[in-house]
């Protein structure tokens, strides 16, 4: 079980590594400067050296230190302990990877005081609440309306739209999924009947995956949508893992190479077919060369560690 954890946090940073180069850019741009398979192995980003990770890593982390802080506080101090991880990383130097203009929003609110119950853009249904709870998946995993009630209530921190909202309770459980070695196919039927009470319309999309699973790449994607909105991302992650459940690498690179926010779908995508595959089936040279390789290791230990039991 150690080595799925480990492969939930290094698989999610190597995902949004490999994303990061490519976001912004659209997939036929991508091959044209790639070649036909497009992006197939790191290749360093703007400013940044190779291996580098985005703020989607950065936050996913974030959200791991605060619950490792937190323990077995009640679920205010869990939250209140990620709004006050979201905030110091905000104001560090290391936030230099284009974070999200909702994310800083919110957290120009919080330090000018803002709880965290009203720091939130309540109109924001962007990806950047969902792409950080995979450890909240992890911690959970045993527990999971402890996972739905911390994944969803920490979205409200920065995003507050109900696809926002479902989106984090969606990446949560989609992670102690795979950890827990669930069958694919039992996959959006368990994440439909989790956020059908929080949005109809996320769960509207979650409909959609079916279909796009005997599709290529570039009309699944046209189907799903760009990812930069919660809905989108978390669909597309989940066709990425989907077609390819046992083959880390494909599911990565199918998501690395989409158009749109390749490396939020990377980061999602990375962290569930990790948890589901373990460290191992990430290429060691992804995994050795990404950035703050140890660091990720020990973050998955310690998770691991420390995830709490059922109440």
């Amino acid at each position: 079980m150690k080595e799925r954890f480990q492969g939930a946090i290094v698989g999610l940073a190597v995902g949004d590594a490999l994303g990061f180069p490519v976001e912004f850019i659209g997939a036929e741009e991508i091959r044209r400067r790639y070649g036909p398979h497009g992006m197939t192995d790191f290749v360093p980003p703007r400013s940044h050296p190779l291996g580098a990770y985005t703020d989607d890593t950065q936050m996913s982390l974030g959200v791991a230190a605060a619950l490792l802080r937190a323990g077995a506080a009640p679920d205010e101090e869990v939250l209140s302990t990620i709004a006050s991880e979201l905030l110091r990383w905000a104001e560090s130097p290391e936030n230099d990877r284009a974070p999200g203009s909702t994310t800083m929003s919110a957290c120009r609110r919080l330090a000018a005081g803002r709880s965290w119950m009203e720091s939130g853009i309540a109109e924001s249904k962007g990806c950047g609440s969902a792409i950080r709870t995979a450890a909240i998946g992890l911690y959970y995993h045993r527990d999971r309306g402890r996972l739905i009630e911390i994944a969803g209530r920490s979205s409200i921190i920065t995003h507050g739209h109900p696809c926002a909202v479902a989106g984090a309770v969606a990446n949560a459980l989609a992670v102690a999924l795979a950890l827990g070695s669930t069958p694919p196919e039992h996959f959006v039927p368990a994440l439909i009947e989790a956020t059908q009470d929080i949005s109809s319309e996320f769960v509207a999309k979650l409909r959609q995956l079916p279909e796009t699973l005997s599709m290529a790449p570039d009309g699944a994607f046209d189907v799903l949508g760009d990812a930069w909105v919660a809905e989108e991302a978390v669909a597309c992650a989940l066709y990425c893992f989907l077609r390819s459940p046992t083959d880390y690498a494909a599911t990565v690179l199918t998501g690395a190479n989409c158009s749109g926010d390749s490396d939020s779908v990377g980061c999602i995508a990375g962290g569930i077919s990790g948890a589901y595959n373990g460290l191992a089936a990430i290429p060691e040279r992804w995994r050795t060369c990404v950035e703050n390789a140890e660091a990720l290791l020990q973050t998955g230990t310690a998770l691991w560690e420390a995830s709490a039991p059922a109440a």
